[in-house]
C-alpha cells in the first residue's frame, strides 16, 4: 500500500513539474515575440469587450454573424469619427499647451510667490529657505521644454499610422476570435482528459463572461465619465477640456488612485486660467467620479468580478508594481481569474485531502 501511495505521489510530482516547465517554456517563447503577443492580446481584449454586446443582440433574435457585423460596423464608425475629429483637436490642444508653456510657468511662479508672501506675513517666525518657491526655469530651459513637448506631439502624430495598422490588424483578428469562439473553446477543452472536458468548457465560458463583462463595462463607464467631464469643463470655459476628457477616460479605468492622478493633472492645467477654473473643474471631476462609482458602476458592471475590496486593492497595487500600467488596468480581472481557477482546481483538491481520511480513503 505504501509503495502504491509513493508511486501516486511521484506521478503527481512529475506531472506538476511538467506543467511548470511547459509554462516557463511558453513564457520564454512569448518574450521572443512581444509585438505578436501584444497584437493577439489586444485582439482578445477587443473580442472580450464586444462579446457581451453580441450576446445581447442574439438575445433579441439577431443571428450571431449579423450581430458581430453590426457591432463592428458601429465600432469602425466611432474609430473613423475619432480619427477625423478627436485626434486633430487633441494634437492642437497639446501643441497649444507646449507653445504657451512659458506663460503658464510664469503664472505658476506668480501663484507660488503670492503663497510665499502670505506665509511670511501670517507666520513671520517661519524660516522659509530662499528661492524655495522659485520654479521659473531659465530661458534656455523653457526653450528646451517647449521644443521637447512639440517633438513629443509630433512623435505622437507620426505614430498614428503605425497605431492604425495595429488597430486594423487587431480588429480583423478579433473578428476571427468571435466567429470561431466555439472552435477555440473546443480546442481549449481538448487539452483536458475526456472526463474533464465538460468542466473545461464550463470554465472557458465563465472566463469569457468574466473578462467580457469587466472590459465592456469598464470601457462604457470610463467613456461616459470622460465625456461628461470634457463637456462640463468646456462649458465652464476650460481651454483643454478635450485633453482632460481623454485623461479622465484612461484614469478612471485605473482603480483606486487613477482619478486622483487625473485631478492633480487637471489642477496643473487649470492653474493658468485662475482659481475659479480650478475650483469648477475639480468639483466636476470629483462629482462625476462619485456618480460613476455609486450609480454607473453598479448599474452597468454590477459585481462582474466578485473580488472583495481588500482583494481589489491588493490586485491593483501588486499588478502596478509587477507590470506597470497594464498591471494597474488588468489587476482586478486577473485576481478574479485566479479566484476562478482556485475554485475549479485547488478547492476540489483540498476537499479530497480533508475528506479522504474521514471517508476511510488512503
Amino acid at each position: 500500500m505504501q509503495g502504491t501511495v509513493n508511486a501516486i505521489d511521484w506521478r503527481r510530482v512529475f506531472r506538476i513539474a511538467g506543467v511548470v516547465l511547459v509554462v516557463l517554456a511558453a513564457l520564454w517563447f512569448a518574450s521572443l515575440i512581444p509585438k505578436t503577443i501584444a497584437l493577439f492580446l489586444i485582439a482578445a481584449f477587443i473580442a472580450f469587450g464586444i462579446q457581451p454586446l453580441v450576446v445581447k443582440l442574439q438575445e433579441r433574435k439577431v443571428p450571431r454573424l449579423a450581430a458581430i457585423a453590426i457591432v463592428f460596423t458601429l465600432l469602425i464608425v466611432l474609430l473613423v469619427l475619432g480619427l477625423l475629429f478627436i485626434v486633430p483637436l487633441t494634437v492642437d490642444q497639446v501643441s497649444s499647451l507646449a507653445t504657451n508653456a512659458p506663460s503658464y510657468l510664469s503664472n505658476a511662479q506668480g501663484w507660488l510667490a503670492d503663497g510665499e508672501a502670505w506665509l511670511r506675513e501670517r507666520f513671520p517666525s517661519l524660516n522659509i529657505p530662499a528661492n524655495v518657491f522659485d520654479v521659473k526655469p531659465s530661458g534656455a530651459n523653457v526653450g528646451a521644454l517647449v521644443t521637447g513637448m512639440l517633438a513629443n506631439a509630433t512623435a505622437i502624430l507620426g505614430n498614428v499610422f503605425y497605431s492604425l495598422l495595429i488597430a486594423f490588424s487587431a480588429l480583423i483578428l478579433s473578428i476571427f476570435f468571435l466567429t470561431n469562439d466555439h472552435q477555440i473553446a473546443e480546442s481549449f477543452a481538448s487539452m483536458f482528459p475526456e472526463k474533464r472536458r465538460a468542466t473545461a468548457r464550463k470554465l472557458s465560458a465563465e472566463i469569457t463572461q468574466l473578462f467580457g463583462s469587466y472590459i465592456s463595462g469598464q470601457i462604457i463607464v470610463s467613456t461616459i465619465t470622460g465625456v461628461v467631464v470634457a463637456l462640463l469643463s468646456w462649458a465652464v470655459g476650460f481651454k483643454f477640456a478635450l485633453l482632460l476628457g481623454i485623461i479622465t477616460v484612461v484614469a478612471y479605468s485605473i482603480p483606486i488612485f487613477g482619478m486622483l492622478i487625473a485631478q492633480v493633472v487637471a489642477l496643473i492645467l487649470c492653474a493658468p486660467q485662475g482659481l475659479g477654473c480650478v475650483l469648477w473643474v475639480q468639483a466636476i471631476m470629483f462629482g462625476m467620479a462619485r456618480i460613476s462609482d455609486n450609480i454607473l458602476v453598479p448599474k452597468i458592471m454590477g459585481d462582474s468580478v466578485g473580488v472583495s475590496p481588500i482583494g481589489v486593492m491588493f490586485a491593483v497595487f501588486a499588478g502596478g508594481e509587477l507590470f506597470g500600467l497594464p498591471g494597474l488596468l488588468l489587476g482586478i480581472p486577473a485576481a478574479a481569474l485566479i479566484k476562478i481557477l482556485w475554485r475549479y482546481f485547488v478547492t476540489p483538491w483540498l476537499h479530497r485531502q480533508m475528506d479522504g481520511p474521514a471517508a476511510g480513503q488512503p
